[in-house]
């Protein structure tokens, strides 16, 4: 009788236009379908794998791509395209869940544009095995000093931790500058011979030609610049009990002069070239210092007043900054916003986005360089708003810090991409430098 009332019910329904309604389905627990386009270059190892992600099916796999342990490796033989279907399962953070990834491989030629040249070049001729960061170039373009936890750049180094290196243009060779990790890169002369560096002792400079190391003040120091001819030394001292000054030292007599007795709370952040502007940045507002007269300008918020400023640059006009550091620590404690930004400081606004992760000017305030999340460097024409890039296509990663010679005829840069130029592994993050048109 139960079945005959169910069917004749179903059957009214039916005549009413209304549909039983079917059981409920399981609950799906799979995540939104995750997109993800990657490249390579033609005979290069490809790996797939994202944190707390690991493979379990893959639909639409091409032969020369393997599955093994969660992961997809292999190496491209030609051009093309593929796309692939995964089914992915969670580890770590995502255990219990799962997704569907669309995964599109394009076996593409090499991003760099000509006369690019990788840096951070292993004994073996491969590019360094860790990663590298915190990249300058001397004002004539002929050295390169940027700082790595690779292992195989020079012989003798077998723990990974961040150390100063060296790259010379006319012997395409890396030199080890000093062996203390850790040490953090301040400044390089426009010939490339002298390097600021700051040491757990102090500050120094270190000449690269007869090998000297001159102690240029303690640990009292917090901030330097080096003026572009290598004599001069700006920084920033806090003697205990004394309030925080502004000092330059001289390299030729070993003497120092006070150019400002009390900051007030301000912060050295940069020099220009010449050494006659500083940069001093406070809680509320930013300001340029002519250390030679004293007159004193404001530059608009730069996005980094009450936080963390780091060594920034100044046009010897004092019109363009590059600035670099982050914002006031957010709420429960966080570090604040990253901001990376070449700032005019005539019109006292940014040119391109706070978080420019290639900002770097020319001394003479004629050219910068910009990138964005999307769009990645280039070399900016200030009077005629020209472009140019180091790539011949967006690579496959992003660029983390650049640096122009005084003429913009050379440009180095780090890269995490894999396709810029043959060889480059996935995931590492190197130095390069492009020599581009004059």
């Amino acid at each position: 009788m139960r079945a005959v009332l169910s069917l004749l019910l179903a059957l009214a329904l039916s005549g009413l236009g209304v549909a039983p309604s079917p059981a409920e389905p399981a609950a799906d627990h799979r995540a939104e379908v995750n997109r993800v386009s990657d490249t390579v270059l033609p005979g290069e190892r490809f790996d797939y794998q994202r944190e707390n992600w690991r493979v379990r099916e893959a639909e639409g796999l091409p032969r020369w791509l393997h599955q093994r342990r969660g992961r997809l490796t292999g190496t491209a033989p030609r051009l093309g395209r593929w796309r692939i279907v995964l089914d992915e399962r969670g580890v770590g953070k995502q255990r219990g869940t799962s997704r569907r990834t669309v995964l599109v491989v394009r076996s593409v030629t090499e991003r760099a544009a000509p006369g690019t040249v990788l840096v951070s070049q292993g004994l073996d001729g491969r590019p360094a095995n860790k990663a590298s960061t915190q990249v300058t170039i001397s004002g004539d373009g002929s050295t390169v000093v940027f700082s790595s936890f690779a292992t195989n750049l020079v012989p003798g180094t077998t723990e990974s931790v961040g150390r100063i290196y060296a790259w010379d243009a006319s012997t395409q060779q890396v030199s080890l500058l000093h062996p203390e990790p850790w040490a953090r890169i301040l400044g390089v002369a426009r010939d490339g011979r002298r390097v600021l560096v700051g040491l757990s002792a102090g500050i120094f400079l270190l000449d690269r030609a007869d090998g000297s190391q001159t102690q240029v003040t303690t640990r009292t120091a917090t901030r330097a610049a080096l003026t572009a001819d290598g004599e001069r030394v700006v920084y920033q001292e806090a003697p205990g009990g004394v309030p925080s000054q502004l000092v330059e030292w001289t390299r030729g007599t070993g003497t120092t002069r006070t150019v400002v007795a009390d900051l007030g709370g301000s912060d050295l952040v940069g020099v220009s070239s010449d050494g006659r502007l500083a940069l001093l940045t406070g809680d509320n507002e930013s300001e340029l210092l002519d250390t030679t007269t004293g007159d004193v300008r404001g530059v608009g918020r730069l996005g980094v007043e009450g936080g963390y400023p780091e060594m920034s640059s100044v046009s010897d006009d004092g019109r363009l900054l590059a600035v670099h550091g982050s914002g006031p620590a957010g709420g429960h404690g966080h570090g604040g916003d990253r901001v990376d930004v070449v700032q005019d400081g005539g019109l006292g606004g940014p040119r391109g986005p706070r978080h420019n992760p290639g900002a770097a000017i020319t001394p003479d305030g004629t050219r910068y360089v910009v990138a964005t999340a999307t769009r990645h460097l280039r070399v900016v024409d200030v009077a005629t708003g020209a472009r140019t890039s180091p790539f011949l296509a967006p690579p496959g990663g992003e660029e983390h810090g650049a640096a122009l010679s005084d003429d913009a005829a050379r440009l180095a840069y780090v890269s995490d991409a894999s396709d810029l130029l043959h060889g480059t592994r996935r995931g590492v993050a190197n130095v390069y430098v492009w020599v581009g048109p004059r």
